[in-house]
């Protein structure tokens, strides 16, 4: 425990003496990390929430001078800690990168998906960009920012910038098993220092390779000190990159006037509206209720999607076969959201209005 207050004692002193001036700005070079240690309890490794204290001393001792802060957090864990801390909060904005794995990667669960934006008036000031896999590299990441990251961050203008910088998802980590290189983290450490007056304060979180960690720790302070980045190679964004940032988007588009598409799709649902799929599939069960004699089968299940409504049928019988006229009176309305890799419109993602 006393280690885990000296870790939290720095993380405090650098923040505080990059909103006071003391610094332009700092890197806190500590251990244990802490952005899974939770209001009541601790967790991978993790006894005081290093960052969360930080932010919280920081409000309460500046007051006006530092009232809203984005915590950046590009450790490959989600920060559960720091979401629950955070997340009824307006004046603090969180965004996490990391591997979720729909679940399967720690912290397990659902906590960290992308449908959790905040809480009451914190809602939109959460933010979690969850890759579905390991893998992710340098594209995948920039992509994110230039996306998300950076037009949110800025809509925010905060007054202090911390990063919660875990370097397991570096090149050569191996419970990371991601690939971003030194220039990767030098580049976005680059682009958050343009946000805060360049306030920004640096927190060591995790990190399993200690070659890894040194690379990317030293990469980030030479960019801290005013060195330009190194190129990156690897600047291509991956198709499942894409899909989820694209999905972040749009869940988080009603929160923010800088994220498109806005929710015209999920309004058109909610205004009466049908997905094309679902009328397709309708039109078929009753073309094959008709023609075939089938009949849909009861489904055991306490919650079940309207999209699989009378969607397993059977048949012991063959009808002789009718003609199947579908008669529009009006002509219909569709909107959809197009895929972000193909551009094509699937009718799953098409909404019809008649």
């Amino acid at each position: 425990m006393f280690c885990a207050s000296l870790s939290c004692g720095g993380a405090i002193e650098a923040c505080s003496a990059v909103v006071s001036g003391t610094v332009k700005n700092a890197i806190a070079v500590i251990r244990p990390p802490g952005h899974h240690a939770e209001q009541s309890k601790p967790g991978g490794f993790c006894f005081f929430n290093n960052v969360c204290v930080a932010a919280k001393v920081c409000q309460n001792t500046f007051g006006n001078e530092c009232r809203k802060i984005f915590i950046l957090d590009w450790d490959v864990h989600h920060g559960n800690g720091v979401q629950q801390a955070f997340e009824k909060d307006p004046n603090v904005l969180y965004i996490s990168l990391h591997v979720h794995k729909n679940g399967q990667f720690y912290p397990p669960g659902n906590y960290g998906d992308h449908l959790h934006c905040g809480i009451d008036e914190g809602l939109g000031k959460n933010i979690n960009i969850p890759w579905p896999t390991h893998g992710m590299r340098d594209g995948d990441y920039l992509y994110a920012f230039q996306q998300v990251v950076m037009p949110v961050a800025q809509e925010f203008d905060p007054d202090l910038v911390i990063i919660s910088a875990g370097f397991d998802a570096a090149e050569g980590d191996l419970l990371g098993a991601c690939h971003i290189s030194p220039a990767g983290f030098a580049h976005m450490t680059h682009m958050l220092m343009t946000l805060a007056n360049g306030k920004v304060a640096v927190c060591l979180e995790g990190g399993y390779n200690l070659s890894a960690i040194a690379r990317s720790a030293c990469a980030v302070t030479r960019t801290l000190m005013g060195e330009p980045p190194d190129r990156i190679i690897d600047h291509m964004p991956s198709k499942v990159g894409i899909e989820t940032v694209q999905l972040v988007k749009r869940t988080q588009s009603p929160y923010w006037k800088c994220l498109y598409p806005k929710d015209l799709y999920q309004r058109r649902l909610g205004m009466g509206g049908e997905r094309l799929h679902d009328v397709l599939r309708a039109k078929q069960a009753f073309e094959w209720s008709e023609n075939f004699g089938m009949v849909p089968l009861w489904v055991n299940r306490d919650r079940i999607s309207k999209s699989f409504e009378n969607q397993v049928l059977a048949t012991s019988n063959y009808a002789e076969k009718r003609p199947l006229l579908v008669v529009f009176h009006d002509p219909p309305e569709a909107i959809g959201v197009s895929d972000p890799v193909t551009s094509k419109l699937e009718p799953h993602n098409i909404v019809v209005v008649s």
